[in-house]
């Protein structure tokens, strides 16, 4: 029970909603883990358990390892406006969840990783679809150092351009089909709509793995965990 709750949901009510969270939806759990983080960290949270609820607030534990030491932490997430009925409870939380499954199209600039992938892709589609063969070789002739020249015809010989094609071509493909492989599992296991899975699609296309591991954490997750 909570004094500054709206309603009343009881410790019998709070058992029932968790359990059912934690059997069906530990996606949904885990996306609230994530958005409410007040710092992002680079280890992944697991055995992320729904452990009291009220009409204003979700009590979440989870295991979180850095190497081989793990620790138990445990995480608040606040309902604002409160929750209306214990049982509406599990349907708000899924609406809830969900949203913060949303992929964000900010983070091809504010993450370093997704904005370096960008920049790199884009200089190789560049140079394989406009400058060309013999665009690239003038352009390294004439901004690029003679040592820097060097040490490119030496590791690369006269395959250098034919590299640069390869490297952009596969890029393309290896996110197109992450892109769909993610869009179909967030489909299939986080039940998410077609256009949320469309703007992954379109957002893993643009930098690959960064927003695969992002996704990853929404569709790995299996019910019935049975570690507590």
């Amino acid at each position: 029970m909570c004094s500054d709750s709206i309603i009343i949901i009881n410790d019998e009510q709070s058992n029932d909603i968790c359990n059912a969270l934690n059997k069906t939806h530990p996606n949904i759990l885990v996306a609230l883990l994530v958005a409410n983080q007040s710092t992002k960290n680079a280890a992944t949270p697991t055995q992320v358990k729904a452990r009291q609820i009220s009409a204003n607030k979700l009590s979440i534990s989870y295991v979180e390892c850095q190497g081989a030491m793990c620790a138990l932490n445990s995480l608040v997430v606040s309902f604002s406006p409160p929750i209306n009925s214990a049982n509406d409870a599990v349907d708000r939380i899924v609406t809830d969840g969900k949203i913060a499954m949303e992929a964000q199209c900010k983070w091809l600039v504010t993450e370093t990783l997704p904005l370096l992938i960008i920049i790199v892709t884009a200089a190789l589609g560049y140079t394989t679809l406009v400058l060309g063969e013999d665009g690239l070789q003038s352009a390294i002739d004439s901004t690029v150092p003679l040592m820097g020249q060097n040490i490119i015809s030496t590791i690369f010989g006269s395959y250098f351009f034919s590299v640069v094609r390869a490297s952009f071509y596969f890029a393309v493909v290896a996110h197109a089909v992450e892109g769909v492989y993610i869009a179909i599992m967030l489909r299939m296991r986080a039940s998410l709509g077609c256009l949320t899975c469309l703007k992954w699609f379109a957002l893993i296309c643009c930098v690959g793995y960064p927003l695969t591991k992002k996704a990853l954490l929404y569709t790995n997750q299996p019910k019935e965990d049975k570690v507590d």
